[in-house]
């Protein structure tokens, strides 16, 4: 067998090497029934999440005018960062997104919670789906396994602990554990009944980031709203060198 993939990668290139092995993959993995509710999910939660970027680009959520109500309490919290997000650049997209479509600092209204208010949906899963927006998790995860037979991924929160279960068919699939050159990920857990996945937040680095490293030991996480938090690990992420990350926002990443 490893010879036979042997002659399959030869000449390909890391990026085409990855898409064969999470393709390979899938094709058993396509057989599970716990990957084709995962399938439905992603496809409902995609649904929604279109719905919420139509309900800001005909102006019924103002950003600059909710980021107003919590200008100063950011400005305190990081005082030294300067980032400009832009809607049209898709890296900074998933960031706005998820700053202001989940609850991320206790000041601000999301749009979940707006859409919740309002009924937006009257779809039962759709709404389901809301509610778990509305619990989901956000966090700084360290990635301390996987599980290729079956599409998972086992995430430790670096600061609470805590750890997750969560379907990633292209981390699974492509990505060895190294305790030398760990793998974080600063994202967002969805759970729906038994189902946990991640949102796609594009902020990955590994452990050889001398400022990530120095922000874990220095962070004073109870002070932190999860808003600047997401804001200083995005702006970490885009000076990581040591790491070429591709993303596929249908079934997670490749690297």
């Amino acid at each position: 067998m490893d010879l036979l993939l042997e002659k399959l990668f030869e000449n390909k290139s890391p990026s085409e090497i990855s898409t064969m092995l999470i393709n390979l993959n899938k094709v058993q993995l396509n057989r599970k029934e716990h990957i084709k509710k995962y399938y439905k999910l992603r496809k409902l939660h995609s649904e929604i999440i279109n719905s919420m970027e139509n309900y800001i680009m005909d102006g019924k959520y103002n950003i600059s005018e909710h980021y107003d109500t919590i200008y100063n309490d950011i400005d305190k919290e990081i005082p030294e960062l300067n980032l400009d997000l832009d809607f049209n650049d898709i890296d900074d997209r998933n960031i706005l997104n998820d700053l202001f479509m989940y609850k991320n600092h206790s000041k601000l209204i999301s749009i979940t919670e707006i859409y919740l208010q309002k009924n937006k949906f009257r779809n039962e899963e759709k709404i389901k789906m809301l509610n778990s927006m509305k619990k989901s998790y956000v966090g700084l995860f360290k990635v301390i396994a996987t599980d290729r037979n079956n599409g998972y991924i086992i995430y430790e929160d670096v600061f609470t602990k805590k750890k997750f279960k969560v379907i990633d068919i292209a981390m699974s699939s492509t990505l060895k554990v190294d305790e030398k050159r760990m793998i974080y990920v600063y994202n967002r857990i969805i759970t729906f009944d038994d189902i946990s996945f991640g949102t796609g937040i594009h902020c990955m680095m590994t452990s050889e980031h001398k400022s990530l490293n120095e922000f874990i030991k220095k962070h004073k996480y109870k002070n932190c709203s999860d808003f600047s938090r997401c804001l200083l690990l995005y702006d970490l992420s885009k000076r990581e060198n040591d790491l070429i990350v591709e993303y596929n926002n249908q079934y997670g990443y490749r690297r």
